[in-house]
């Protein structure tokens, strides 16, 4: 049960969606005329959007979908397929006859008027924030506190190579997590006086990483590449929560599923985290209750969808996978990456006014 000072809260999100596509009319040769293409047939049927080339965060717009290049996602020129990220508006988790409408008529697009695929490459990432923009210090608290205990039930879950890779690494076993027990972590959580510091403990990066020294670190520091992406509240309480885990989609109910997954774990935890037990250890059937009473407190009408996920499985033991060695190649991507604005936190930004 909640305990008495939790309520169900109002929750706003913002989708990404990488994918591999290319027209099935035209054959272009560069990028930039498949998005085009794509952005008209997306306003051909009424989904507003503009395409964003160069990640320009002034030219953003939260109420329209943004089409930008994705550097992690290999091309196949020769094969008229290209990485593209469709980037939502911001979108009231809530009122899902708008948000279920906006998935089906994208992937509507990108199926009848392209070719479009998932690869290895591609993953789907969901933003959360409060619907009033604002996260409370106990919220995030109770949030990460979730996000440590269940980490393995979530992986039992997704696909094994989401646990290994190196754009969702382990919150559990980050640089500051990784010595430390689940007790021992929530002590640290619960006296944790602001939100910052709680997002430097869940994505903490190591100075002495592949990644840290070649990018010249002397300290440890934050880094969004995590499972669970604090970063964006590292200055405060406006922000987003960002899931990166899941992997990439291939038609609209995988988008839907994720972006439900993600609000109404955000949900469960914020009504059921401070009724976790650091010394006992987690269980899918726990796990599903938080998630699936998540999903319920915020109206949530068909969960079947998040019920299929637990069917066939069994708590994976605690651990975690390695990151295989980076490539030079990850390196530099970790670095281009790292370059670019966010574009929906960008949106987060405009539509609530902050920096």
């Amino acid at each position: 049960m909640a305990s008495s000072h939790s309520a169900p809260i109002g929750l706003r999100f913002g989708a990404e969606l990488e994918v591999l596509t290319g027209s099935r009319a035209n054959e272009h040769m560069e990028w930039y005329l498949t998005a085009n293409e794509l952005s008209k047939e997306l306003g051909s049927v009424q989904v507003k959007n503009h395409v964003n080339s160069d990640h320009n965060k002034d030219a953003e717009d939260y109420s329209e979908w943004s089409i930008i290049q994705e550097v992690t996602i290999t091309n196949q020129m020769m094969q008229n397929k290209w990485g593209v990220e469709l980037v939502s508006p911001i979108l009231d988790f809530q009122d899902q006859r708008t948000w279920h409408w906006h998935m089906d008529a994208v992937w509507w697009v990108l199926s009848a008027k392209f070719n479009t695929s998932s690869t290895p490459q591609c993953s789907t990432h969901v933003h959360i924030s409060p619907t009033q923009g604002s996260w409370t210090v106990a919220q995030v608290k109770r949030v990460a506190k979730a996000v440590l205990y269940y980490e393995r039930s979530i992986d039992t879950l997704l696909p094994q190579e989401r646990r290994q890779n190196i754009w969702a690494q382990s919150n559990r076993h980050n640089t500051i997590t990784k010595p430390q027990t689940i007790a021992t972590l929530f002590t640290w959580i619960d006296g944790a006086r602001d939100i910052p510091y709680i997002a430097l403990i869940m994505c903490a990066f190591s100075k002495d990483s592949q990644y840290g020294r070649g990018v010249g670190k002397t300290q440890d520091f934050v880094h969004n590449v995590f499972r669970w992406n604090f970063m964006p509240l590292t200055k405060g309480s406006m922000g987003t929560i960002e899931f990166r885990q899941p992997p990439g989609s291939s038609n609209a109910a995988a988008t839907k599923l994720w972006v439900t997954f993600a609000a109404s774990f955000i949900q469960g935890a914020v009504l059921f985290g401070d009724g976790l037990n650091g010394t006992q250890p987690p269980t899918l059937e726990g796990f599903r209750g938080l998630l699936i009473n998540g999903a319920i407190q915020s109206g949530v009408a068909d969960y079947s969808a998040l019920n299929q996920l637990f069917e066939g499985k069994a708590q994976l033991p605690p651990g975690a996978y390695n990151l295989e060695e980076l490539s030079p190649q990850d390196l530099a991507n970790l670095k281009a990456k790292a370059a670019q604005s966010n574009i929906t936190v960008e949106k987060f930004k405009k539509l609530y006014g902050y920096r």
